[in-house]
């Protein structure tokens, strides 16, 4: 049987692990002295809403080989003969997948293993999803492994943040140009694709940016998304814009993590899209 293990900033809900018997593995946040553990997306509110009346800036901690190796042995407890494959948080966001890594060497002859998803937060749920269905549906070890490598890319993030203050915090933003946008109301809408995040442009307000985000769009897609950061108050704005464009009777909804939040800032929406294969 194929078992998935995740970290926690992929956002899986209690009932989909439970049902899909998947195991995650924590990341943690330090605020004020304090350790918070990244728990199920139910349980996030309560960092944001330390977060929230602090003054202290959120620092975030991957998990160690250790909490992975747990995790392991957990399944192997529950299967031996179980095909494990471990799934993380693209590696040009964090170290995490180098924890797992070390964890799987110690089990030299199971069939484990370990792959950077190339996403985050929602998308790297939608990816998770996505080899779950073809686990169910009957594909093997091997041919889910191979699906994972060749969909990988096609998920995509395009968000546009409502403060650059945190993403200049964490080195993605030069800290002038934060200043600046903050200041002048000038608004990128960033993409993070392929492992890698880039500015697609810069606009003159959130609306703006938000349109510009609906308009990169592909005009075809597998499956779309709105995400946004603990205050969802942009949100129907966003789906409104996406209802306009191509005519859905429903757009879900899915929360960026905490530890996601920490590095790009509460408010902040963007589109996650998993697209169509490309016709040769």
């Amino acid at each position: 049987m194929i078992r998935f293990i995740v970290d926690s900033t992929f956002g899986v809900t209690r009932e989909f692990a439970k049902e899909n018997g998947i195991k995650i593995v924590r990341l943690t946040l330090l605020l004020d002295g304090r350790e918070f553990v990244e728990g199920d997306r139910e349980d996030w509110s309560v960092f944001y809403g330390e977060s929230a009346r602090s003054k202290g800036v959120a620092k975030t901690s991957q998990p160690s080989p250790r909490m992975f190796q747990d995790a392991i042995d957990e399944v192997y407890a529950e299967d031996e003969n179980a095909e494990i494959l471990i799934l993380t948080i693209g590696d040009r966001l964090s170290g995490t997948i180098g924890s797992a890594n070390i964890a799987a060497l110690q089990y030299p002859e199971k069939k484990l293993t370990v792959m950077d998803s190339h996403n985050a937060g929602p998308s790297a749920l939608m990816f998770l999803e996505e080899l779950v269905r073809a686990s169910r549906d009957g594909m093997d070890y091997q041919a889910v492994i191979d699906y994972a490598l060749e969909i990988r890319d096609r998920f995509s993030t395009k968000f546009v943040p409502v403060s650059l203050t945190e993403l200049a915090r964490g080195g993605r933003v030069n800290k002038l140009i934060s200043h600046i946008g903050n200041i002048l109301n000038i608004k990128p809408v960033f993409e993070y694709k392929a492992n890698d995040l880039n500015i697609l442009t810069k606009a003159l307000g959130v609306k703006r940016a938000m349109q510009y985000a609906v308009d990169s769009v592909p005009d075809e897609f597998e499956r779309l998304w709105v995400l946004y950061i603990n205050d969802d108050g942009l949100v129907e704005q966003l789906k409104d814009r996406l209802f306009k464009r191509f005519g859905m009777a429903h757009i879900d909804v899915e929360p960026m993590c905490p530890v996601g939040g920490v590095h790009i800032g509460v408010g902040t929406v963007g589109i996650v899209t998993f697209e169509k294969e490309k016709k040769a």
